[in-house]
């Protein structure tokens, strides 16, 4: 992973990039598809999770889903399909979070707070931003992530080599919460933009209402 340059004192609240699948609960509106292995006439490629944060499974009805992981339903709902199918294996798959979102800053047309509906890398998210306006880098691009233990990850996507030669290091695949900031042109600024951070001011327009609390996670 390629991490920015910047001065051992203003990086140390932050922890070493490391890749984790996302940790998301399932909210009301995510979209799930099953897989059932065994019994492929259940299949089914749209579920969504109702209001309530339930969901309608073949033979079992009504269960609860919201406020679990992936894995988390994916194993309580084969224990629940133990007393009906012969050696049930089931994949959970999530089509789309209903509620998740990222957050694109800084150097860009139109700062926004982006809806993930699928697969979204950081090129995506910064278009759906407006675009990189003339005093923002394409080639410091910061992304902050909170590893599973809360703590905040900094990693910088190079746009001007995904664009120009598909380098496939820098194509990113966001996951909820993430923060996208495009910084201007001269490394000065970066610099600033992290004292503001560890600051627990993030330089994002007010109208977006983030802030940073104690603990470094976005409010």
């Amino acid at each position: 992973m390629q991490h920015i340059p910047i001065h051992p004192q203003r990086a140390a609240e932050f922890v070493p990039w490391v890749d984790e699948p996302p940790v998301h609960p399932l909210e009301a509106g995510d979209n799930l598809a099953l897989r059932y292995m065994l019994n492929p006439e259940l299949n089914n490629n749209s579920l969504p999770i109702g209001p309530d944060g339930r969901i309608s499974l073949p033979l079992l009805g009504p269960v609860m889903a919201a406020g679990q992981t992936v894995e988390e339903f994916d194993a309580r709902i084969r224990l629940r399909y133990a007393s009906i199918l012969r050696d049930p294996q089931v994949d959970v798959l999530v089509n789309s979070y209903g509620s998740a979102r990222v957050y694109v800053g800084g150097e860009v047309k139109t700062q926004s707070v982006i809806d993930l509906k699928g697969p979204t890398n950081v090129l995506q998210a910064v278009l759906a931003a407006g675009g990189v306006i003339e005093t923002g880098s394409l080639e410091r691009v910061v992304l902050i992530r909170h590893r599973s233990d809360g703590k905040p990850m900094l990693r910088r996507i190079n746009l001007k080599r995904y664009i120009g030669y598909a380098d496939a290091k820098d194509n990113v695949l966001l996951q909820p919460n993430d923060m996208i900031y495009v910084t201007k042109s001269d490394i000065a600024s970066f610099d600033l933009f992290i004292d503001q951070y560890l600051n627990k001011a993030i330089p994002m327009n007010r109208t977006l209402n983030l802030n940073t609390g104690a603990n470094g996670m976005f409010y």
